[in-house]
């Protein structure tokens, strides 16, 4: 062990003690928010007013926020689940992938697709799936480029696991119904590329994707664990800023505005075990680029108690429209978190199939040197990875995985 903890003792004390405070902050602010969604848990008139003064007044480049979906339930609903549909078909898919690394004895990276197909209220056992594609430079002038595509190869993956659940939705649509689309993701795709805006080929060709899993009959949502998100609580402060003339509004939608809240610190303080908060829409220039591609796809969501933490579930206005199609995501979703305790199993089995390992990756490496040997080639790491290799002795980079 190199990491002397000791020489850390004071500054751990500092940092626990500086977390203690904030936690005296943060617990003022909680508890600010909500006296404000109570004392507006109806006011819809109000809503829709501080709305259109935060469209009017805050800077367009952060203002995230969310609109109630309708006024059917209060603002801090708390919805129980109902009992599953007695038959269904639930579809996830994940990917996983090996970057490209220049120091490396050879060029290439690698994604895999996995997933699984479930069939709920049946005792046929699941079905699982992956598609590993290996994708190296063809020429020397390729490598250039290639270099520099880590971004790219997220994107590149991203897209392999909505196609992917896109075609295996289309296999799958003459099924059990309800039939589910489960993304471990947001469905407000909005990839930044190498440019540092969007990319807007990947955003058109992800609603095309989404477009594709409606027309195949299916439900769709994107399963998102431990959200970091303050759309609700952007909301909440537009109400308050109203009758603040202090208050400054380009800053609305930003962290400094929510104090480091979340919406999911909000929601864990009413929502139970299984039970789901009311629907909102997303406010946002990329959800305007959603809708005007498909109004279908306009993104929605509410917050579930998952079990012992909360979670995000998007879902697109196709999905949102019909009351019933909602209340069967919502079953379906906490009878698969009940398998795992506090997350989708499905999902956790999509990952289990994607991930590629350590050992996937030596073993990958081991049969690409076979191949190479095989046409009389052979290369070697670079200098600088050779060297860590040797120093760490079969230590590995702890990366938080």
């Amino acid at each position: 062990m190199t990491l002397e903890l000791a020489k850390l003792t004071d500054q751990l004390a500092q940092m626990a003690q500086t977390t203690a405070r904030a936690h005296v902050l943060r617990r003022a602010r909680l508890d600010e928010a909500l006296a404000t969604l109570r004392a507006h848990r109806t006011a819809w008139t109000a809503v829709a007013q501080a709305l259109a003064l935060a469209e009017e007044k805050a800077d367009r480049k952060v203002y995230r926020s969310a609109r109630p979906f309708d006024a059917q339930e209060p603002l801090d609903a708390a919805i129980s689940p109902a009992v599953p549909p007695s038959r269904a078909t639930l579809i996830a898919t994940d990917g996983s992938q090996i970057m490209p690394d220049r120091h490396a004895a050879y060029l290439y990276y690698l994604i895999n697709i996995g997933g699984i197909v479930y069939h709920h209220g049946s005792s046929q056992a699941p079905h699982t799936f992956s598609f590993p594609r290996l994708v190296y430079p063809q020429d020397e002038a390729a490598l250039d480029a290639f270099n520099s595509r880590s971004g790219a190869v997220s994107i590149e993956r991203d897209m392999g696991e909505i196609a992917e659940l896109a075609r295996q939705a289309q296999q799958h649509r003459q099924e059990g119904a309800p039939l589910l689309a489960v993304l471990d993701q947001r469905l407000l795709y909005w990839p930044i590329g190498s440019t540092g805006v969007a990319d807007n080929a990947a955003v058109t060709e992800w609603g095309g994707y989404m477009t594709a899993i409606r027309q195949a009959g299916a439900l769709l949502c994107g399963y998102i664990d431990r959200p970091g998100a303050n759309a609700v609580l952007t909301l909440l402060k537009s109400l308050t800023a109203v009758a603040d003339p202090t208050f400054v509004w380009h800053t609305l939608g930003s962290h400094a505005a929510t104090r480091g809240l979340t919406d999911r610190d909000l929601f864990a303080e009413f929502l139970q075990p299984g039970q789901r908060s009311k629907l909102f829409v997303n406010i946002s220039p990329p959800n305007e680029t959603f809708a005007r591609q498909d109004a279908a796809n306009e993104v929605c969501f509410f917050y579930l108690h998952a079990g012992q933490g909360i979670a995000r579930v998007d879902i697109p206005r196709w999905v949102a429209e019909d009351e019933k199609t909602v209340t069967a995501v919502h079953a379906l979703l906490v009878d698969q978190c009940r398998i795992l305790g506090d997350y989708p199993y499905i999902l956790a089995r999509a990952d289990e199939i994607a991930v590629v390992g350590h050992r996937d990756h030596e073993e990958l490496e081991f049969a690409i040197e076979l191949q190479m040997q095989k046409q009389g080639v052979r290369s070697a790491p670079t200098a600088k990875q050779g060297g860590k290799n040797l120093a760490r002795g079969g230590k590995q980079r702890f990366t938080g995985g």
